[in-house]
Parts: C-alpha cells; structure tokens; sequence
C-alpha cells in the first residue's frame, strides 16, 4: 500500500517550490516523498517548467534585428 496522499493539483507556489527543489539538487523521488505525492507529479511538474524555460527563450530571441515580444505562457 502507498503511502502517498491523493492531491489533484499542487498549487503554483507548492510548484515552484518543487522546481527549486530540484534545481538545488534533490531527487524527483525526494522531493515527491517530501511534498507527499507521487514522483510522477513531480516528473510532470519539471517537463512543464522546461518547456516554459524553452519557450521564453525560443520567444526572446532577436529576429531581423529586433527584440520579439517575450510572451510566457504556463
């Protein structure tokens, strides 16, 4: 029997704070034992911020001279 909770979401702060987490060096098994979810939660938590990461930056980039607009959407 698991002994993860069932939570639907994690709030954007609970979210950011899994992203950080990880970014210091913790594991997505760590932290999703931490938090009290399952390490998929986690998983998708840290796809959905590098795609955000990628489209920020892909969206500010110079094109013919000119700064793009940076448009962020989560």
């Amino acid at each position: 029997m698991s002994t993860v909770s069932q939570r639907s979401h994690l709030t954007d702060s609970e979210a950011w704070r899994v992203v950080g987490r990880l970014e210091g060096g913790q594991t997505q098994a760590e932290v999703a034992q931490a938090i009290g979810v399952s390490q998929s939660v986690i998983s998708r938590i840290w796809n959905r911020f590098w795609r955000l990461k990628v489209q920020v930056e892909y969206q500010d980039k110079v094109v013919d001279g000119k700064q793009c607009p940076m448009k962020i959407v989560i």
